[in-house]
């Protein structure tokens, strides 16, 4: 076990790519539920309604799609097993360093016309900055392609997605 989480921070520092991870279907349906219960873990820690974990499910069928479908475009769909498998398994590292901050990073600023920057909200910028950064590099070494391009998709599909969930996430009136 500690083995597999020492490859994933290999993947998270670049050492590693994706290829070098076993293409087991039982360690990726347990990163599909290590996933979910680490997303729910954190926003019941955030306080956040059963609206906020569907969105997330939503997200999250998205995201699989979205890799199959960029993985499919250039023709190496049978990476993608381990290519979920890294994504899956750094995004729940990711999330485990981050739920310390959460409560604080969503608290609604006390005046939205001077937002101030706090330490929370920016070690939660970096956070989303190397998790574009983790997925840009399994993305290169998967599909083979320079990592420039696989930033340029990464960041079209987060803004993508994110426009989504501010949409979806919108308090009803």
């Amino acid at each position: 076990m500690l083995r597999l989480i020492f490859a994933f921070v290999d993947i998270m520092l670049h050492r590693r790519g994706p290829d070098t991870l076993p293409s087991s279907p039982f360690l990726f349906s347990a990163l599909i539920a290590l996933s979910f219960a680490s997303d729910f873990f954190v926003l019941g820690l955030a306080g956040r309604s059963v609206r906020w974990f569907a969105v997330d499910v939503l997200v999250f069928g998205l995201d699989v799609w979205f890799v199959w479908a960029l993985l499919r475009t250039f023709n190496r769909q049978t990476r993608f097993r381990q290519t979920m498998t890294a994504l899956l398994g750094t995004g729940v590292l990711l999330t485990v360093l981050q739920a310390p901050l959460v409560r604080s990073m969503l608290e609604p600023l006390p005046d939205p016309q001077n937002p101030t920057l706090t330490l929370p909200r920016v070690l939660g910028l970096l956070v989303m900055i190397w998790a574009i950064d983790i997925s840009a590099f399994v993305f290169s070494r998967a599909l083979e392609r320079p990592y420039l391009l696989c930033i340029a998709v990464v960041i079209g599909y987060a803004l993508l997605i994110e426009s989504l969930q501010v949409t979806l996430l919108q308090p009803v009136t």
